[in-house]
């Protein structure tokens, strides 16, 4: 379980969070929306534990990360906007990086994000899509049970956008926890749960207002 618990964050006297509460269960996938520049990044940033909320608290499974940054790593597996990867690697040596090596488990995770072909392939080379394949490859080296992705479809074309969709949903069946930002209309239909983010607060949206023509009313 993820819980969060009345996180501030502001710079240079700006708030961008505030008092910021959700909870997340297992098989659950959350997407959180709002325009951009609202804060979803920085929200990201804090659950991954790249950056610290000045106030508030986060509990994974019942441990507490901001006390010892080794639960961060141990739960998390965190995708960015901005791919973590090796250009001028190959997509093999990118994997070791982050700790894909010769286990069981690793050989299912390469064949499950279709790598198999490509392991000697130049990150460079690679489309979009699977770059951000690989890279939430990467974030499931040790298959932590919290996966956050920011924005994992952004300008992505079809057939990818699907591919990563069906991921999200496969890893939710392995009581996963997603928590995502996205602008994706199908992505935010296919969640569990949206939450809506404007001026640095976060509300749930009922399943009534999880109409795309009412979100992008919200947001105008």
């Amino acid at each position: 379980m993820l819980e969060v618990s009345d996180i501030k964050k502001s710079y240079r006297r700006k708030n961008v969070l505030e008092h910021i509460s959700f909870r997340a269960d297992c098989g659950e996938c959350v997407a959180i929306v709002g325009r951009n520049g609202c804060g979803k990044t920085t929200l990201m940033q804090i659950l991954s534990g790249v950056i610290r909320p000045d106030e508030g608290g986060l509990r994974y499974f019942g441990k507490d990360p901001l006390s010892k940054m080794k639960y961060f790593q141990k739960f998390c597996g965190y995708v960015p906007q901005e791919l973590p990867l090796m250009e001028e690697l190959s997509v093999k040596d990118n994997l070791r990086l982050w700790g894909v090596r010769g286990r069981k488990e690793d050989q299912e995770l390469i064949r499950e994000f279709q790598l198999e072909e490509l392991m000697y392939t130049t990150v460079s080379k690679l489309s979009g899509g699977m770059k951000r394949r690989l890279s939430i490859a990467c974030a499931l080296a040790d298959w932590p049970p919290i996966l956050l992705l920011d924005e994992p479809s952004t300008a992505l074309d079809l057939y990818s956008k699907e591919n990563i969709r069906g991921l999200i949903k496969k890893y939710c069946e392995m009581d996963g926890i997603v928590v995502m930002t996205t602008h994706d209309e199908k992505e935010i239909l296919s969640s569990d749960r949206c939450l809506l983010m404007n001026e640095g607060r976060l509300r749930e949206l009922t399943k009534e207002e999880m109409d795309i023509d009412d979100i992008k009313g919200m947001l105008a």
